[in-house]
């Protein structure tokens, strides 16, 4: 992991987000990737991206979300409104709180750096994506979902800024129980990491990634001929890419939310026609890898059928689809092939990014 005098570091109201940034190309037209890091694991696992970045004409940046160091942690009565159960009533102050941080720390980034603008004539030419990776995806939805709460003056420079909003691999939408794969169960959490770890770093092998049959998806029996990510670290190199106290922390209790908190967010941004005309333009995909646990192809492939055909009883009978929303599931990689195939990582985001 790069050495902690690696991140840089930007103050974002009362709070320091830290971050790996691969600098500028030298370009007028480069666009910026700025990653968002799933459950457990930090925005160092996202580093073997950066040497690349120039040559796609791409400055990439990876953050550091709050409650992992050397980013500011939380304080408990900021988390009292998430954990197990909890619906949007209770958890709509978090994800609020952290789509107005997000979205700042973008305009202040942007701004401070100046870096190119995205084009009106070619969307995907300088600008932001905003990648949102596994658990972040709810991160990436509440900065579209609370859009309309930002000042003025962060609206205005996202609009100038900021084109795509990818989410890579998130879960949220619930698996038939046949199929699930739960591990919160196991009350000693350094064990519950260690079985969360294994269970999201090996490669799946499926039937079929495109069939729409839930029978073809492999659920909880990793390939043993490919081994999983990160194989090759000692517990001690591992410690540097995660964090034990986030997972069972602010994450853990993140993810133990009721699952229709989660609707109610994507709703919000999503499909919601008021609040999306306040930020019309932005384009949302998502992409998965296809050797991924199951649960992740199966919630790829049940959210494609929600955008095509809102189902009202998840989102209510006022939602519409009202955003560019497209998916994809890519071939190859499983949940971390930025980590084992850096090129090719990019380019499936550029894929997913250019539909």
């Amino acid at each position: 992991m790069p050495s902690l005098t690696a991140f840089k570091s930007l103050r974002v109201f009362d709070f320091d987000y830290t971050y790996l940034d691969s600098g500028p190309p030298a370009s007028s037209n480069y666009t910026t990737w700025v990653f968002l890091h799933g459950l457990g694991f930090n925005g160092g696992i996202l580093e073997k991206l950066l040497p690349l970045a120039h040559a796609h004409n791409l400055r990439i940046v990876s953050i550091n979300r709050r409650g992992y160091p050397p980013s500011s942690g939380f304080q408990d009565v900021e988390l009292v409104g998430i954990g197990m159960g909890k619906k949007i009533e209770e958890a709509e102050p978090f994800f609020r709180a952290q789509g107005t941080e997000i979205a700042t720390f973008l305009a202040q980034f942007a701004t401070a750096e100046g870096i190119p603008p995205s084009d009106p004539n070619n969307p995907t030419s300088g600008g932001v994506v905003l990648i949102g990776w596994s658990l972040a995806g709810r991160h990436v939805l509440a900065v579209l979902a609370y859009f309309d709460t930002f000042p003025e003056d962060t609206q205005s420079t996202l609009r100038k800024y900021l084109h795509t909003i990818l989410t890579h691999a998130t879960l949220g939408i619930p698996t038939p129980p046949r199929h699930n794969f739960n591990a919160r169960f196991e009350p000693d959490d350094c064990k519950r990491f260690d079985v969360f770890f294994d269970w999201a770093t090996a490669h799946y092998k499926h039937k079929s990634i495109t069939s729409e049959n839930i029978d073809d998806l492999e659920f909880t029996n990793p390939s043993q001929e490919v081994p999983r990510s990160l194989h090759a670290l000692s517990y001690a190199q591992r410690a540097e890419y995660t964090s034990l106290e986030a997972f069972v922390g602010c994450d853990g209790k993140l993810l133990s939310c009721d699952t229709t908190a989660l609707a109610a967010l994507t709703k919000r941004a999503l499909f919601d026609k008021a609040r999306a005309e306040k930020f019309p333009h932005v384009r949302v995909r998502y992409m998965c890898s296809g050797t991924s646990p199951g649960a992740v192809i199966w919630a790829m492939w049940m959210f494609r059928k929600y955008v095509e055909d809102i189902p009202e009883a998840l989102y209510g009978s006022d939602a519409e689809k009202v955003r560019d929303i497209k998916c994809i599931t890519q071939t190859e990689g499983n949940h971390f092939i930025f980590w084992e195939d850096p090129e090719k990582a990019i380019e499936q985001y550029s894929v997913a990014i250019n539909l």
